[in-house]
């Protein structure tokens, strides 16, 4: 019965661990979302795009389980947050592949076939201006890959 009692706690609590929303507002300064994030998420945000002045950054707060959710700095300031609903089909891939995580845990192995030879389509997500470029924001069943074509240019549909 405590251990019930103590994940509906837990569950409780997590749920309220999101960022606050004003430091999603455009024209953030950096080092403000940053300290936001750090009160809601481990370590603070995480990298996940660099092409010069423009970042892009990942807060894993409460909302991640439901939401992707990506910030975009230049020079320091918040210029584009852009986010969608996490699909079944994803919520379903990342229990796989937690549960694959476990099992290779528990054997010391890696033995069987577990990495994809392909990589699924991308769907162009959204695009960006930075300098003489334009960077074209894919979405592949959750994770974000890029490509840079000139900023006279349109972004390909597809990746």
């Amino acid at each position: 019965m405590n251990k019930i009692l103590g994940i509906v706690v837990l569950g409780m609590i997590l749920s309220g661990c999101s960022i606050n929303e004003s430091s999603l507002n455009v024209g953030t300064n950096f080092s403000d979302y940053v300290s936001s994030c750090k009160k809601v998420a481990f370590g603070g945000p995480r990298l996940v795009f660099n092409d010069g002045n423009l970042k892009g950054y990942h807060c894993e707060d409460a909302t991640s389980a439901n939401t992707m959710r990506y910030e975009f700095f230049e020079n320091n300031r918040l210029v584009k947050v852009w986010s969608r609903p996490v699909s079944a089909a994803e919520k379903q891939a990342r229990f796989n592949n937690t549960l694959l995580g476990l099992a290779i845990l528990n054997s010391g192995t890696t033995s069987g076939t577990t990495t994809q030879s392909q990589q699924p389509a991308g769907f162009l997500s959204f695009n960006l201006v930075s300098g003489m470029n334009r960077i074209c924001f894919y979405d592949q069943m959750g994770s974000m890959n890029t490509k840079t074509v000139s900023a006279g240019e349109i972004c390909p549909l597809g990746f």
